[in-house]
């Protein structure tokens, strides 16, 4: 695998989050299975036949000098059935939030960081502790913290983070590393997640945490998406103008960060009123 990462960073060149995708997939294949071309179609069929994963097949193909013996399968064809976003309420997002961080602080830190920063789940295995921007955090403690994450195409956004939930991080690793000064710390080039291996976290096991989590605790499921689909709906009750979310979310369009926003017929009756009363 190293050497196939190597590839992928130094002769291809793929981001930070195009690599770790491409090498999430890359663990899953059988490698002596792999100069077959049924072998690579079922492999890229069972997971959903995506770009992602088409591009980490033809460029595994090309690390071998086996381009030119296979082919890829035809590309999907067809809309994709939209999943119905559900609403969250505030009661559920503290209840399961709360849930999490007493089975576990890692899981709960998830939840916080994806809520908080609206983050789509592939961002949060790539995050640092350096990711954080601690020292000029540290100057004002009492405001929010920055977050640098990588979004889609490897561009990097910044979000805030509750003053609460930064502090905890660093309770946290203090703890775990009583001797560490703080300038130390906020330079660390550590994963902030990781897997008991010390591997990075796949973005199915973001997902698995949000989902089982609140299934258990909240009695439904929630998805990672409708994370970030709650937090822009927050973000706008609370005045944020609609342009200012959109660079929130790392949104390249208005019309999309529209489609992120729910509002009730009553609030948006309620919002035509007041305009009108002034």
């Amino acid at each position: 695998m190293i050497a196939f990462g190597d590839y992928l960073t130094h002769t291809k060149r793929v981001g930070d989050r195009t690599l770790m995708l491409y090498l999430n997939y890359y663990r899953m294949i059988d490698l002596d299975c792999l100069p077959n071309q049924e072998y690579i179609n079922a492999f890229i069929q069972e997971h959903k036949n995506n770009s992602v994963v088409r591009g980490m097949m033809l460029n595994l193909l090309k690390f071998k000098g086996l381009n030119k013996q296979f082919d890829m399968p035809d590309r999907a064809t067809g809309k994709t059935k939209k999943r119905l976003i559900r609403a969250i309420s505030k009661e559920e997002i503290e209840t399961l939030s709360r849930a999490l961080h007493n089975h576990s602080f890692k899981q709960g830190l998830i939840f916080d960081l994806i809520y908080q920063g609206a983050l789509r789940r592939v961002e949060v295995p790539t995050i640092r502790i350096n990711s954080f921007q601690w020292i000029s955090w540290q100057n004002n403690p009492d405001d929010f913290c920055k977050l640098i994450v990588l979004g889609k195409g490897d561009k990097e956004r910044k979000v805030l983070i509750n003053p609460l939930t930064a502090q905890s991080i660093i309770d946290f690793y203090s703890s775990k590393m009583p001797d560490l000064d703080f300038l130390s710390f906020a330079n660390t080039n550590e994963l902030l997640f990781s897997t008991s291996k010390g591997d990075q976290l796949t973005e199915k096991m973001v997902y698995d945490i949000i989902k089982q989590g609140s299934k258990k605790y909240l009695g439904r499921d929630i998805r990672t998406h409708e994370l970030r689909h709650a937090r822009a709906t927050e973000l706008e009750r609370q005045g944020v103008q609609i342009k200012d979310i959109k660079n929130y979310l790392g949104h390249s369009n208005l019309a999309t960060t529209e489609i992120y926003l729910h509002r009730s017929e009553s609030e948006s009756l309620e919002a035509i009123g007041k305009q009108l009363s002034k």
